[in-house]
């Protein structure tokens, strides 16, 4: 056994927070440069933590180049993995009361790109104004992003499945209207299809307390409820879409309902990784959610008969 000592080094894999950090600075900024600027540390500080931590891991991370770096295997392998880890700390320290009692840091969240045509800017930008120390980054895709793995605190979205990963709230509920232009007719009726989603040539709905069928016949399908709704606007027929996005375009008569869609309620939900704390960054814009489209809901009551 002494003899093997003697051969085998002795092994440290205790890493250095400080040397974390800046790895994570300068992966993510794609620079020592940018994370320099993005951190307030100089430029040597940041390459020494990096070179610290490599000789602590006896790995290379980073492979300079005469333009930069490039994350090594080890390297990409490290910054997936040790984002949420840092991220934890950070929430737990928050937590812990060991940083100012108010939200801070940065908050990047996914939403579906239905919400560009609803009043989430104006939400981001109350948010913004009551937690001046947060940096709200809101990314507005259709796509199913993997919050954990992506880099986002939170999801908002609509219909999720279970996801064991993932918890959150129920923000709101919402109706799903058949609409178009006013000009648009006939049998069947022209119809925009979304996704995957309703293949179906008969949709069924509700009018006036009367149930029935609309034939349609689809003219295009697109991916994005975004893209539909500006393809109704256009008059090239019909679709199927939420009141949140449609609402003041059926009182002002830009549009028309032909109906409710039935057994078509949407509910958004505002999800997180289930195995970190909540911050206190991420908590404040879930209660502001709630709190805007509960006033958006009331207000959808009271309206109910104009839509």
């Amino acid at each position: 056994m002494a003899r093997l000592a003697q051969v085998v080094p002795k092994m440290d894999h205790t890493m250095d927070l400080n040397g974390l950090k800046s790895f994570i600075a300068v992966a993510a900024a794609g620079g020592f440069g940018a994370a320099s600027r993005q951190t307030g540390m100089a430029k040597s500080s940041l390459s020494r933590h990096v070179s610290q931590l490599e000789d602590q891991l006896d790995v290379r991370l980073l492979e300079r180049t005469q333009t930069g770096f490039r994350l090594t295997e080890e390297g990409s392998f490290m910054l997936e993995k040790a984002q949420p880890l840092l991220d934890e700390l950070n929430d737990l320290a928050e937590a812990l009361g060991t940083r100012r009692q108010k939200p801070s840091g940065k908050l990047r969240i996914s939403v579906p790109t239905l919400m560009v045509t609803s009043s989430f800017g104006a939400v981001a930008a109350r948010y913004a104004r009551l937690y001046p120390d947060v940096q709200l980054e809101v990314v507005a895709e259709d796509r199913r992003v993997d919050p954990i793995r992506e880099g986002y605190d939170a999801v908002l979205r609509a219909q999720p499945v279970n996801d064991e990963e993932l918890m959150g709230k129920k923000v709101f509920s919402d109706r799903v209207l058949l609409v178009c232009k006013p000009e648009i007719s006939g049998e069947p009726l022209p119809f925009i299809a979304l996704g995957n989603l309703y293949r179906d040539q008969h949709i069924p709905i509700i009018l006036n307390g009367e149930v029935s069928q609309i034939a349609t016949r689809e003219v295009i399908r697109l991916s994005s409820p975004a893209m539909i709704y500006d393809a109704v606007l256009t008059g090239v027929g019909a679709a199927l879409l939420p009141i949140i996005m449609i609402g003041d375009d059926v009182k002002t008569g830009r549009l028309i309902s032909l109906g409710e869609q039935i057994d078509g309620e949407i509910n958004f939900w505002f999800l997180y990784p289930s195995r970190r704390h909540l911050s206190l960054r991420t908590r404040a814009l879930m209660n502001l959610l709630v709190a805007h489209f509960a006033e958006y809901s009331a207000g959808a009551e009271a309206g109910k008969s104009e839509v």
